[in-house]
């Protein structure tokens, strides 16, 4: 009988585990530069501050920032022309993990840099909501790399922190990085390159840098241009603004922000909250009875 009942055991052991092999996932071995997990989620807020733009669109700042920093049709004017018929935040942006992919070295931004790099490639679904209206998401791919002069590189020389567009192919960096190290290899690239680059500035923060063109550093701009950045411990984006004349252009910021069309009226909450405590009555009277009959 004894037997019988191990027997017994030992089967409902065996078909729970089968039952729970669709829920394992075997993952790859992760590079210690990667902070994120599969099935992460992250969430940023997009804001264009429109009245915010007119010396920006005076001074042409567009044209000379693609002239300088190119970034074609990822550009700062692109990300206005698209918003700015809207209230602040715009849109809402989501990154999902799906797939932590297995490491590879090579020359991973060739033709333009040979240089040979190690990175993880990361796929994920991506996209954009705008409150009470559309909604986007595509599937894509990207490269966390495992060090700060890659990042470097993976940047453009940190041109495509000129931009949020640009900056989403950079959402998430090597949670080994040094900032000081990337702001002295930059500015060293920068005096390398000479002309106007010289008369940017930037500085390490504890999680991030700051960029800063003083007024007329670059010829017409006449408001001094500033670009913070900042990452998470888990290296995810998670403050990015772009200032002209102290006044913010756009910001793109983390956290959970759910579109008022998303959000449950408050008279919902009070029914939740009715029908539980109902249920929790249901139960101790279904318990009472049921020692009653005892």
């Amino acid at each position: 009988m004894k037997k019988l009942k191990k027997m017994k055991s030992l089967s409902l052991v065996i078909v729970g585990f089968v039952l729970l092999i669709p829920f394992i996932r075997i993952a790859n071995a992760q590079g210690s530069y990667v902070g994120i997990q599969d099935g992460d989620e992250y969430n940023w807020a997009l804001s264009v501050h429109t009245g915010n733009w007119n010396t920006y669109i005076a001074d042409d700042l567009g044209a000379t920032l693609e002239n300088l920093v190119p970034l074609g049709p990822s550009n700062l004017t692109r990300v206005f022309n698209d918003w700015n018929s809207l209230t602040p935040p715009q849109s809402y942006w989501s990154l999902k993990v799906t797939a932590i992919n297995v490491e590879e070295t090579g020359q991973l931004f060739s033709p333009d840099d040979n240089t040979t790099i190690t990175s993880t490639p990361v796929s994920g679904t991506i996209g954009w909501k705008i409150p009470l209206s559309d909604s986007l998401e595509w599937d894509d791919m990207w490269d966390i790399v495992n060090d700060t002069s890659s990042f470097l590189r993976q940047t453009i020389n940190l041109s495509r922190l000129f931009s949020p567009y640009a900056m989403l192919s950079v959402l998430i960096v090597p949670t080994t990085i040094s900032w000081s190290s990337l702001v002295s290899e930059f500015l060293a690239e920068m005096t390398a390159k000479g002309g106007l680059y010289i008369n940017i500035a930037a500085t390490a923060q504890s999680d991030g840098f700051l960029i800063d063109i003083p007024a007329l550093g670059f010829e017409n701009n006449s408001a001094a241009i500033n670009i913070n950045v900042k990452y998470n411990s888990k290296g995810v984006l998670s403050y990015y603004k772009f200032s002209y004349g102290g006044k913010p252009l756009v910001d793109f910021i983390t956290g959970k922000y759910i579109p008022e069309n998303e959000r449950l009226p408050v008279e919902y909450f009070f029914v939740f909250i009715g029908l539980t405590a109902i249920l929790f009555v249901e139960i101790i009277l279904y318990i009472y009875m049921r020692k009653g009959r005892r």
